[in-house]
């Protein structure tokens, strides 16, 4: 495993991939930014990123300390996905796994 940090403690991440109607693209912006704090008190969150990716489609990476606290983070994740499924076209795709390299 090639990582910044100790083997032990390696990073945790997950990917959502999401569908949206387009035309709430400002919308979904504003609804980021009113998250911000929120997301910033996830449990061991290290970075959050939310790209374009196609018409009507972001991506999100998000970088855990652990997957401990990944999981423990889970529940209030889940409340701020809720809070973004209005504007869904389609279930988010997601996956998620211990970094291998970080920089």
């Amino acid at each position: 495993m090639l990582c910044s940090v100790p083997c032990n403690q390696a990073m945790y991440c997950r990917v959502n991939h999401i569908q949206f109607d387009a035309s709430k693209k400002d919308e979904i912006i504003e609804l980021l930014e009113s998250k911000r704090e929120t997301m910033m008190a996830l449990p061991g969150i290290q970075s959050i990123c939310t790209i374009i990716t196609g018409e009507g489609e972001i991506t999100s990476f998000a970088v855990y300390d652990t997957h401990e606290n990944f999981t423990a983070a889970a529940p209030q994740v889940g409340q701020i996905m809720g809070g973004f499924a209005a504007y869904f076209t389609a279930p988010p795709v997601s996956k998620e796994g211990p970094a291998i390299f970080s920089l």
